[in-house]
């Protein structure tokens, strides 16, 4: 293959700079390009010009989604950047992009699935609709889907400033492979809420995600709302499923014990009345005992009505 003529990377300056004198017909020219490194600075463009005027990239749109299933990760990656830039204003030119993008949650690179997991979160708020065909795929981005592992303490004491500082190193991957499994969680939370029968069949798998009291606590507590909805639809067995929420009220996780107060409220479990005032009077956190005590005051209100 010819790589002879460089990329063009001055047009990415320009575009970030004088975005108004990009040729259009240029970038067509780069995304078309056998080389991929041509295509990726196409991508790298379209980021600068969507940033200051997401229409002029419309006509690129497909583009662009294609570039999501590019071997060669920077381009998923600037894909995404792309399409992140563009969904505000044009979820419907977004939505086919939706089964790679939930592809690329799994990919090995924090940043690349990180990027894609962002143009899910905004895709979300626009159609969450759209993603009750794709909850298998996010059940199993939260079960099996890839991780950042911390090295292990060294046994050397000599060794652990450098031990210390590959941590410190790793600490935004941490955060963006923590984000990633975050929205996939919210995603589900969406598709519960409106095809809770979806996730009720997974519900094993969900409970394992829950249990794993090293999981990130923003994604435990989805878990516990996904059940919430699960619940208040009827849509698995009712026993089991408030039996799980009552036995989280005393996780050492304060965002769980919380949630599950308010599922237990929202799926008015009346069977929760006396564990929520075992939690009102000895939750440490103060927050937690004051929504126990007023969930389980109003379910007691509603019990009384029903009687």
């Amino acid at each position: 293959m010819d790589h002879t003529t460089e990329a063009p990377v001055h047009l990415v300056d320009t575009a970030k700079s004088d975005p108004d004198a990009i040729d259009l017909e240029e970038i067509e020219a780069l995304l078309d390009d056998d080389w991929e490194e041509r295509r990726n600075t196409g991508l790298k463009v379209l980021v600068g010009l969507a940033a200051d005027d997401p229409e002029r990239v419309v006509p690129f749109v497909d583009d662009v989604i294609d570039c999501l299933s590019e071997s060669y990760g920077p381009a998923r990656s600037h894909a995404a950047l792309v399409l992140t830039l563009l969904v505000e204003d044009y979820p419907e030119l977004v939505e086919p992009a939706i089964p790679q993008l939930v592809d690329n949650l799994t990919d090995e690179t924090p940043i690349y699935r990180y990027r894609a997991a962002r143009t899910i979160a905004l895709q979300t708020e626009a159609t969450p609709e759209s993603f009750g065909e794709h909850a298998d795929d996010l059940i199993d981005v939260l079960i099996d889907g890839p991780t950042v592992s911390k090295p292990a303490p060294p046994d050397d004491p000599s060794r652990r400033e450098q031990h210390k500082g590959q941590v410190e190193h790793l600490q935004p991957d941490f955060a963006r492979s923590a984000a990633t499994k975050e929205v996939a969680a919210n995603v589900l939370v969406e598709v519960a809420e409106r095809e809770p029968s979806v996730c009720a069949e997974r519900l094993s798998d969900l409970y394992s995600v829950l249990e794993n009291e090293d999981e990130v606590p923003l994604v435990r507590g989805a878990i516990v709302d996904i059940v919430k909805h699960i619940a208040m639809a009827d849509a698995a067995d009712s026993s089991a499923v408030t039996d799980v929420l009552i036995d989280h009220l005393d996780d050492d996780t304060t965002v769980v014990r919380a949630r599950a107060i308010r599922a237990l409220g929202f799926a008015e479990v009346a069977d929760a009345i006396d564990p929520l005032r075992t939690v009102a009077e000895s939750d440490p956190d103060e927050d937690v005992r004051d929504l126990a005590s007023e969930t389980a005051d109003w379910l007691e209100t509603a019990a009384d009505r029903t009687d």
